[in-house]
């Protein structure tokens, strides 16, 4: 079982898509978000924080970041359920390792790359936050402590790796249920964005309906965030192993 686990996990990692995927958000983060960014730095300071840990809540919070999540973290391994389906190497694989650990371990490799794709372009976020607006002050003398702050930072990478692992199982999922691997990459984008704008337009008390919300604490805690993005990306994952079973069983 974990030899199974850790190969997946792998090859859902170790490729040039998940890099790309990592670039992608990254990119989309530093273009999206130059004017907050260039506003801080015309500013010289502020009185919510250090100017480090304000860029970094803008890039990872961003609403245009956030809307390229659901397409990057689908790069490494969404669409590999349904080509492996195709292909009938999934027959293969169930035979050498066993449907229970072929199941666990493709819900697996999407779970930890988009999870771990997410949060290696958030660090790289705080990375260039750090260098490039360290030196920005934060202008107010009871500001937010240093422990305070960590502690918001590294809870924003838990949020941010369920976000990523929501998004690369949902869009697996559609894959395997629409039996074409593209869906992979535009569903999750589609419900993401159709889902925001339903919230917006029509229900614009309900902040838990937008996806926004659940990855950027603006109008609810972190714990809040947390559990609604573990819930929906565990039974994500088991609607995912569920249809992945039964397209086994008609192949």
């Amino acid at each position: 079982m974990g030899h199974t686990l850790a190969v997946e996990c792998k090859n859902s990692i170790l490729n040039i898509r998940f890099l790309a995927g990592v670039i992608l958000i990254l990119t989309a983060a530093l273009i999206s978000e130059q004017v907050h960014l260039q506003f801080l730095i015309d500013a010289g300071g502020s009185q919510e924080g250090p100017g480090w840990f304000l860029a970094y809540s803008f890039c990872s919070n961003g609403t245009n970041t956030l809307l390229f999540v659901p397409i990057a973290v689908t790069f490494a391994a969404g669409g590999d359920a349904e080509m492996e389906l195709r292909s009938r190497y999934a027959l293969f694989s169930c035979i050498r390792s066993g449907k229970k650990q072929y199941l666990l371990g493709k819900a697996a490799g999407l779970f930890f790359s988009g999870g771990l794709m997410l949060c290696f372009a958030m660090l790289l976020m705080l990375g260039v936050s750090c260098v490039v607006f360290g030196h920005i002050p934060i202008l107010s003398d009871h500001g937010p402590a240093f422990s305070e702050l960590v502690l918001k930072v590294l809870v924003s990478f838990l949020r941010g790796f369920l976000n990523g692992a929501l998004w690369a199982v949902a869009g697996s999922f559609a894959a395997v249920v629409t039996r074409n691997r593209y869906m992979a990459y535009a569903v999750p984008f589609i419900l993401y964005y159709v889902l925001s704008v339903f919230q917006e337009r029509y229900y614009r008390a309900l902040f838990f309906l937008n996806p926004r919300y659940w990855m950027a604490p603006v109008y609810y805690n972190d714990l809040f965030c947390v559990v609604v993005l573990l819930v929906l990306s565990v039974l994500t994952s088991l609607l995912f192993m569920w249809a992945l079973k039964r397209r086994l069983g008609y192949a």
